[in-house]
């Protein structure tokens, strides 16, 4: 017999149990209402009280066993929401710091494309100034010759 079967027994005989002690007349119930109830006796087989024992006491080591499993799933239930809050905390913090660190190459591309634009001008401007001073060059010379020959 299986599990439920033994837990659907023993409901069976409690229930049994109960109306039996429940069930009066109804002339019975109404001295009953005016006198103090009595006890009623019930005759079980002990053989049978004995099998109703032994299934109480297993279906109880039972119980126990799945509280205490209940309790250390419990625990350890409470142990990762803990990990879970501190990773979610961690992510946040590693997504501040990344936010931060776009924010910081933004600035520095910023910087990077400013100094690029100077150094192409800076660039510009010496080439200008050697064409100038090649230019002043020739027309010395030019000066230089024509003086020469004259």
């Amino acid at each position: 017999m299986t599990n439920r079967g033994y837990i659907a027994l023993a409901l069976c005989v409690c229930a049994l149990l109960s109306a039996a002690t429940s069930c009066t007349p109804a002339s019975a119930a109404d001295a009953a209402v005016a006198a103090p109830q009595q006890e009623i006796m019930v005759s079980v087989p002990l053989s049978r009280l004995t099998e109703l024992q032994s299934l109480i006491n297993r279906q109880e080591q039972r119980l126990n066993r799945l509280q205490e499993l209940l309790g250390g799933q419990s625990s350890t239930l409470t142990e990762q929401s803990s990990s879970i809050s501190q990773l979610r905390q961690e992510l946040q913090t590693a997504k501040s710091s990344l936010s931060k660190s776009d924010q910081i190459i933004d600035e520095q591309n910023k910087s990077l494309t400013s100094l690029s634009e100077e150094l192409k001008q800076e660039q510009r401007r010496t080439r200008r100034i050697e064409r100038q001073r090649l230019l002043w060059q020739a027309v010395a010379g030019g000066a230089v010759v024509y003086a020469l020959t004259k």
